[in-house]
């Protein structure tokens, strides 16, 4: 039995947003082998208990989550990053020193946000190797979402946060034994280091749509999901609106949100109102999804795997999207797609598609065959078997 050390910056629950989703599945599949022990320890995302389907993981526990620090902004007088300052308020400090008296084969640090206590826990790590999970190529990522601010002085806040972000994925790059990552790009980023890195695609945990077909009475409704708390979310939202939404109304087209939103950005748009719809987080999503003609995949921000490209297909719903956006995904799995270059190209790419359902339940078909091949359950359990489980000894 492998003991698990298992930090992360938020604990993935509740199962909105794509980092809790990917985390949730990795830790899931772990759960499956049924050779680990893991301890997960993270601040809480929202008010109420960690998930069921997670806490009735086998073999693994969810200490008491705390609250993240109020006071983000006090980052700006510390080495941290926002989010890691946030995320490690003292209460996290300690449970992590009392843990540490233990044997532990692996820890892992589930995201660059999640390492303010680095240090303390190699010094104090006694024989455990150490593997970092990595959404992002923050270094590459981050900066890049700097830029994209108009005011000067929020520019150079984010400059600063991206280059204390690039300094600390590079310290846990350092002391990894193992980098896990999401993508064939962000692999090759992280292959400069030297170490052994792996690609780790998402695994999907969601409901698994019937054989279905787009008929004509389905709403000529495109649907974009998504958690929108993270500043730079909430640029590509912004973003995707202004580009796409003129050319769906001209051809009375509604752009379905489901997610988070900020309260400021839906009274913004709030005239934009029958072609665009502001939902909120939807518990089942099997109604919207089922009230759609496509899965909107734009962002041009952020970098990493989309996890809504799993939502979209396991519902057998087409993807519209750009290129750019759907990294991970391979040649075969882009031709089932809508995929465009530029969002004007994207625009004209739905407006051309979105009636010939001939080719729209052609393309759900095969594409939802060819990622029930690659991000199923029993597929991840084998791959994170093989790297933390298997191979544990090897890596100290």
């Amino acid at each position: 039995m492998k003991k698990i050390l298992w930090i992360v910056g938020r604990i993935p629950s509740p199962l909105f947003s794509g980092d809790a989703l990917y985390s949730a599945g990795l830790l899931t599949a772990l759960s499956r082998t049924e050779q680990t022990d893991v301890t997960v320890v993270g601040s809480r995302r929202e008010n109420g208990p960690v998930e069921g389907r997670l806490l009735r993981l086998p073999r693994t526990a969810f200490p008491e989550a705390p609250w993240p620090r109020r006071l983000g902004m006090l980052s700006l007088l510390t080495s941290l990053p926002r989010d890691a300052y946030s995320l490690a308020p003292p209460s996290i400090g300690m449970t992590l020193a009392e843990l540490l008296n233990q044997r532990w084969d692996w820890i892992v640090f589930d995201h660059a946000r999640s390492a303010a206590l680095l240090p303390m826990v190699l010094q104090r790590r006694k024989q455990a190797s150490v593997c970092y999970l990595a959404h992002n190529a923050e270094g590459k990522i981050r900066p890049a979402i700097a830029k994209d601010f108009a005011n000067p002085l929020r520019r150079s806040i984010m400059r600063w946060d991206a280059e204390k972000y690039r300094r600390l994925e590079q310290r846990i790059v350092d002391a990894a034994d193992r980098i896990l990552c999401i993508t064939d790009a962000d692999a090759a980023y992280f292959a400069r280091s030297g170490k052994t890195t792996f690609v780790v695609p998402p695994i999907y945990l969601g409901a698994i749509a019937p054989s279905d077909r787009i008929e004509p009475t389905r709403p000529k409704s495109i649907l974009l999901l998504g958690s929108f708390e993270w500043v730079a979310k909430q640029r590509n939202l912004e973003h995707i609106v202004s580009a796409l939404l003129p050319a769906l109304k001209s051809q009375n087209v509604t752009l379905d949100v489901v997610g988070n939103v900020p309260e400021d950005i839906k009274a913004r748009y709030a005239h934009e109102r029958p072609n665009l719809v502001f939902h909120g987080p939807v518990d089942d999503l099997s109604n919207v999804l089922a009230r759609s003609r496509g899965g909107l995949v734009a962002e041009t921000l952020g970098g990493g795997f989309k996890l809504k490209l799993l939502d979209y297909a396991f519902a057998r719903l087409p993807i519209f999207g750009l290129r750019a956006a759907v990294d991970g995904t391979t040649a075969d799995e882009q031709s089932a797609m809508y995929l465009a270059d530029t969002m004007d190209g994207l625009a004209q790419t739905i407006i051309d598609g979105i009636d010939d359902l001939a080719a729209l339940n052609r393309k759900q078909a095969t594409l939802f065959e060819l990622m029930s091949n690659r991000f199923g359950l029993e597929q991840g359990t084998r791959r994170m078997h093989d790297i933390l489980v298997k191979q544990a000894g090897a890596a100290a």
